[in-house]
Formats: C-alpha cells, structure tokens, sequence
C-alpha cells in the first residue's frame, strides 16, 4: 500500500529484551572497531574531509532502527557511494561540502519517493550481471583513486580509469619514498590480516566471541602503527585534516536551484546504488528466509538515513556488507548494534578528535584498497558465463563501460543493456509444434524432443512466453511459418499454458490470425487458458474460436482419437 512505509515501525522494540540488548552491545562495539576507520577512508575517497564520514555514520543507524526491516544492516558510509561522490564533486567549482551533502539530499528524496509509493520492487530491473560487472570495475576505480594517495602523489582526481592512470603517470615524480613504503606495508599487512588472521587466531586457541573481535581490530591496529611511523619518520608524511571535537552543526550552505539541477543525475545514481547494494546486502545476511524483508520499507529507510546524514555534517550513506556480516558474526540481534556502534564514533569524537589528526592518508587508501576486493566476485561471473554466454558478454559490457567512462555512466549503460537482453529475449518465444508419443497423456516439442507428429490435419502449437506488443508480430508470424510447413492443415490448436497475460497489441494480433484462418478455411482452437487470459479471449469472435480445458479436450473436439491408455514402454 502506498505511504505504508513511510509510517516508523515499533518492530525493533517489540523485540527488544535485556539477552538481546546485551549481546547488542558486545556487537556494537565490536563494529565500531572496522566502522571508525573505515568510515574516515571513505570520506577520503570521496575527497572530503575525514570528520565526515564519521559524522555521516550518527544519525542513519537510529532512523534505520524505526523504518529498516533487517537486523543486521549496517548503514553508513560505503565505498560505491563515495566514489560517485569523488567523480561528481571532485573536481567541480562547488565547494566539495557542499556538494556531497546536496547529492545526499536528493538521493535520499528520490528513495523516499521510491518506498513511499510502494515501489521498492524496482530494484529487480538492475539485473545480476550488470551489477556483477558494475561493482567489478569499481573496485578497480576506487583502487586506482587510491593509489596516488598510497604513494603520497596529490593529482586531480579522475572518474574513469584511463584519467586515473594517466594522471598517476604524471604525477610519479611527486612519489614519497617514506610515504609510499608506509602505505604499501599497511596494505600488506591489512590483506594478510584479512586473510589469515581468524585461521591464526584459531589454531592458538583464541575463543569465540573474542577472536572475531580481535581479527576486526587489526585494520585499526595497523593503521595505528602506521600512524606512529609516520609521526617519528624524518620525513614527512601527510596526515588527515584535523577533526573538530563535539557534534556535527546543522547543514545551512544551500546552493542556488541550478546546482540541485545540475548535481541530479548524480543523486539518482547515488540513490540506484544504495538501493541495489542495500537489498542485496539484506537478502544476502537474511539466507533463506527473506519473507520479513520489505524492500519499500528499506528504502525508505536509506532515503531517510541519507537525508539525516546529509543534514548533520554528513553525506550519501549505503549498507556495507563487510560491516553487517560483522554485525551478524558478533551476535548483534536488532538494528540496535549499528546504535551502539554511533555512539562508539560520538565517544571518538568527543575524546580522541585530536589524535585523529595523526592518522596518515596512506594508511586509510590502504584500508580502503584492501577493501574493494570483495567488491569482485569472480565464482558469480564464471556461473553467469557457464548459464547464458550474452549475459556475460553483458558482465564485460558492464565493467568495460564503468572503467571508461566513470561510474554514473556505467551503471546507466549496464542497465540499459541488461532491460535490452530481457525485451529482446521476450520479443522473440519458443513458438513450436507439440506431439503426444503417450496416447495424449502429454505434449512436448516435436523439435526439441523428436516426438512424431501424428494429429494431423490438426496441428497443435505451442507459445512459451507471454503475448504482448513486442513480440505480438512475430508470434503471428511463427504460428502461420509452422502452418506453412504442412499441407491441409483443418485445425489449428494453439496450447496456451505458457501465456500468462496479453496486451492490447497481442488481442489485436489474434483478432487479424482469427480473420486469416477464416479465410484459410482452417479453425482455431485454443487450449490451457489461464482465467485471466481467458477472460481477454472472450472479446474474440466466439463463431470461430474454440475454448478447451487441455490440449486433449482440444483435438478430440477436433475429432482426433487419443489413446491415453496406450504409453511406451
């Protein structure tokens, strides 16, 4: 129903209880340890200052706990998002503040507008390989954004991959040795973390819930050991923008209508990425049972989220897998483990602002580097090549379109090719001839099954796909190809179990073959209707067209003789 889930749900209270508050707890602050970190070097990949992402991971984890329908999904700043941002407010004249913040805005607008009308469903039209391919290349992006700041470069940024490298190329003779050495070993370090932390953290006898805990606090670990490195380093080493103490001021720097026209396409980008990934995400975490997920009211959600954080010192937020895994993994039972993990950042901010200041830029693009490799899902592609060759040639499409041309335009591409595939797919149906080999017991394809054909003069043909004005011509056409196969054809049955639905243009189609076969002296029957299709056919000329329950009933109104009794041995 539409503006359902605009109404704020009591579900997380009505759950709550002290067992769950407190394992809540323990999960919380275990996230915090990834969130802290993670949140400040994605702000940095959106060339924004570090107390912004911290800022933009307060307020949504609260507002998601009264409209979000997942337990675990944790919202806050994630790389996609800020890379889109990078890419729109990067290199612009606004002010980048500014700029990420209205981007926030409209995004979150637009996701309110999409959950309030109950149209959260939309999300089913961004198909498995366009998104496969999309988060494939931007991972490459956002690793190769990061790599001038891992090698201590400062070069433009770039929105597609061969600025990236070419802006790379230039600025090489700007490399820090000292700076570039502290990064490459925090990435080091952060992928063996990643990789053989919990292993190690089991073979030496490390218990549940402590280990996860402790393999989560490495990232952190490592950056602050890169942090005291590069404060008792000769050189220097560039460090993050000192972080204001205290909470974040109110949002008051509006641009003139224009600038919110002009930074649109990237808010709509914005909000189709946080939609897509979030659901992803809470399907993903929700295994088998998804039947409490409501993907409105997630939109919702988000939408409300965004415009909170960009309102409070923020920008665009999304649902991090990494961080809600996390929040499974550590027990959390109820939104209430992202909470905690906010008021974790407001201790931060209020008690150890000052000695953020110390955290190098390298260590955090090696954090968020280390990150993005989960972004490519090389088991998912190879299934998709396996299943249907032109979806991975759309997976390719994809990704070759997003590394090129940037993020915004990669995904618009991508989607525009993967709803290409599904109208040419659907505009073109099986239409074969059916047999019986089992005395009318069933019908399959004389074609596909090398069943013989022996209901003639009365040929049985079957539509695989529903009837509508894409494919409404070429079903017409195909049907009478298959008449022109046979001479003498009297009857013509057309089996209609796979027909789910007709549209105007396929009821017109079908009055023109009622008219044709008239003509030919041939009669229409049709079998298998579903009621609602029926119900269409009924405005046919009722003098020609014969209705029949199964195909069966059909040829025998035909005056075929079947022999259900009768079946191969």
């Amino acid at each position: 129903m539409a503006g359902e889930a605009l109404v704020p749900t009591t579900r997380w209270l009505d759950a709550f209880s002290a067992q769950s508050a407190g394992k809540d707890v323990i999960a919380g602050l275990v996230l915090s340890i990834l969130l802290v970190p993670q949140a400040m070097a994605y702000a940095q990949l959106a060339g924004l200052p570090p107390q912004m992402g911290l800022f933009a991971a307060l307020t949504p984890p609260v507002l998601y706990f009264f409209f979000g329908t997942s337990p675990f999904v944790s919202v806050g700043p994630v790389a996609l998002v800020s890379l889109v941002i990078s890419e729109a407010v990067g290199n612009a004249a606004l002010e980048p503040q500014v700029g990420a913040a209205i981007i926030g805005i409209e995004a979150g607008i637009l996701l309110v507008i999409l959950g309030g009308f109950g149209l959260g469903r939309l999300v089913n039209f961004i198909s498995e390989p366009v998104l496969l391919g999309f988060t494939a290349a931007a991972a490459f992006l956002i690793a190769a954004s990061q790599l001038p700041t891992l090698l201590g470069i400062d070069v433009p940024r770039a929105g597609n991959l061969p600025s990236a490298l070419s802006a790379l190329g230039e600025g090489l003779q700007q490399l820090r040795p000292v700076t570039a050495a502290i990064g490459a070993g925090a990435l080091a370090a952060l992928l063996l973390a990643n990789r053989y932390a919990p292993v190690v953290l089991w073979k030496i006898g490390v218990k549940p819930p402590f280990r996860l805990a402790l393999a989560k606090s490495l990232p952190l670990l490592v950056i602050v050991i890169a942090g005291w490195i590069a404060a008792t380093s000769p050189a220097k080493v560039p460090t993050v923008d000192a972080v204001s103490g205290g909470l974040p001021h109110l949002f008051s720097s509006f641009a003139e209508p224009s600038v919110w026209i002009g930074l649109l396409p990237s808010g709509l980008a914005v909000a189709i990425i946080v939609f897509v990934t979030a659901t992803a995400v809470a399907k993903a975490l929700a295994g088998e049972d998804r039947s409490n997920l409501n993907t409105s009211r997630e939109a919702v959600a988000l939408g409300v989220g965004n415009i909170a954080a960009s309102l409070t010192g923020g920008y665009a937020v999304g649902a991090s897998l990494s961080r809600s895994a996390l929040a499974g993994d550590s027990g959390g039972r109820t939104p209430l483990t992202s909470i905690i993990a906010s008021l974790a950042i407001v201790a931060v901010l209020f008690l150890l602002a000052p000695l953020l200041a110390y955290l190098p830029k390298t260590a955090l693009a090696a954090l968020v580097i280390s990150a993005v490799f989960g972004l490519i899902n090389l088991r998912e592609i190879r299934a998709v090549w396996d299943h249907d060759r032109v979806e991975a040639v759309i997976v390719g499409a994809s990704f070759l379109s997003t590394l090129l041309l940037g993020v915004r335009f990669g995904l618009a591409i991508g989607a525009l090719l993967g709803l290409a595939y599904f109208l040419w797919f659907s505009s073109v149906p099986r239409v074969t001839r059916v047999g019986t080999d089992d005395g009318g017991a069933s019908f399959r394809s004389i074609e596909r099954d090398a069943v013989e054909l022996t209901t003639l003069p009365n040929l049985v043909v079957r539509i695989d796909r529903s009837i509508y004005f894409a494919n409404a011509a070429y079903i017409e056409e195909e049907v009478f190809n298959r008449l022109a196969e046979h001479d003498s054809v009297t009857g013509l049955v057309l089996d209609m179990s796979a027909v789910n639905d007709i549209d105007a243009s396929g009821l017109s189609m079908l009055r023109r073959m009622v008219m044709r076969l008239k003509s030919m002296g041939i009669t229409l029957h049709f079998a298998a209707v579903h009621e609602p299709v029926a119900e269409i056919l009924e405005k046919l000329d009722s003098n020609v067209c014969r209705f029949y329950r199964t195909v069966g009933q059909a040829l025998e109104g035909c005056g075929v003789q079947l022999d259900e009794d009768i079946a191969p041995t």
